[in-house]
């Protein structure tokens, strides 16, 4: 009886070899580079290290969730960033309309490119935000905000660039 179960299992495990793997973790695009052109910041306030802070982000995210290389030149996955917004907003009033919470909205507009299969092209626009109180000092936690919102706006590119709805 073992030895029959044992042959099933390596019949099943064998037999599969030729089924495509699938990770929870990253993913793939045809090709085997990807590059990142220099980000552009027209955002009406600007945040001088935002640019590379997403460049850095895209790639480190590329890098450790893909089955690409990043090259200087440009790669078959190639990107390009426009940094449309950075803004300061209130959210949320009190009864005596002192603003209790601020926001921190970060917009780009990113470029993806694949040379591999042009119906995966896309140019489009995201925005993305963080909350925070009114009473903290903004200078103090402007790092924080930024690269938080960076890593939801690269989620965002590196989800639309691996997924194929």
């Amino acid at each position: 009886m073992i030895n029959h179960i044992v042959f099933l299992t390596y019949f099943i495990l064998t037999s599969c070899a030729g089924i495509p793997k699938y990770s929870f973790r990253g993913g793939e695009i045809p090709g085997k580079t990807f590059s990142i052109e220099s980000f552009t910041n027209t955002a009406a306030l600007v945040n001088p290290n935002l640019a590379i802070v997403m460049q850095d982000e895209l790639q480190e995210k590329f890098t450790n969730e893909s089955n690409l290389t990043y090259t200087d030149g440009i790669g078959d996955a190639h990107f390009s960033g426009l940094i449309t917004k950075y803004s300061i907003t209130p959210v949320q009033g009190t009864g005596s309309e002192t603003v209790a919470l601020n926001r921190l909205t970060i917009g780009i507009t990113i470029a993806y490119t694949n040379s591999e299969n042009s119906n995966q092209d896309f140019n489009e626009p995201i925005e993305m935000y963080d909350d925070f109180e009114s009473t903290d000092d903004f200078s103090s936690i402007e790092d924080k905000l930024m690269k938080s919102i960076s890593k939801k706006l690269i989620s965002q590119i590196y989800q639309k660039t691996m997924t194929e709805w």
